[in-house]
């Protein structure tokens, strides 16, 4: 009987003492499994990100092509202006056009006869050696209204490279309407470029 007694204690001692030192085998397991693990690395430094730019410039160094005064029937003015892409992004599109609220004054507009021309050579104060094609005929009104933006732009071009020019030739003449005396107009040329 007591050796009965002392084998179920020692089989409550086992039950209790076998799932303890189940753990801590595995617990020594990990632990040595983990510190033994083989390992590398490898990288790709040095990433970097930048955008191009879209640029345009022209050569009228901050002045007007046109300052006519005291026009009278049949009077006409032209002028010529560089336009040079400056960007980086090609190929690329340019539009020329006059912006909402860009065109203001009396009405002058109605009787001013343009014709817009895109080309080679010539130069803001000179159109010497100008060589190039109409892209407009009508009045300056008419201009302002059928042109008001890129996407309604005219004298297009596609700049294929950084520094590419192309010359503009305005030529304006006062129409024979006794309607147009004592009238005026204001008007800002905008070139607009954006890339493919």
């Amino acid at each position: 009987m007591y050796a009965t007694r002392a084998r179920s204690r020692w089989e409550a001692l086992a039950r209790i003492a076998a799932p303890i030192g189940a753990l801590l085998l595995v617990g020594l397991l990990v632990i040595g499994t983990s510190r033994a693990a083989f390992f590398d690395t490898t990288q790709n430094t040095g990433n970097s990100f930048s955008t191009g730019t879209v640029a345009i410039s022209d050569d009228d160094s901050g002045s007007a092509m046109f300052s006519a005064s005291g026009l009278v029937p049949g009077d006409s003015v032209t002028e010529c202006i560089t336009v040079q892409y400056d960007g980086t992004e090609v190929p690329a599109d340019v539009e020329l056009y006059v912006g909402s609220g860009d065109l203001s004054g009396t009405g002058l507009d109605d009787y001013l006869d343009m014709t817009v021309e895109l080309g080679t050579g010539g130069s803001f104060g000179s159109c010497a050696g100008f060589s190039g094609s109409s892209v407009y005929t009508g009045t300056l009104d008419g201009f302002a209204s059928a042109h008001t933006g890129f996407a309604s732009g005219t004298g297009s071009w596609s700049p294929a490279a950084t520094s590419e020019t192309r010359t503009y030739r305005f030529t304006l003449q006062l129409q024979d309407d006794n309607a147009a005396q004592g009238l005026d107009a204001t008007v800002t040329f905008t070139w607009e470029a954006q890339n493919q």
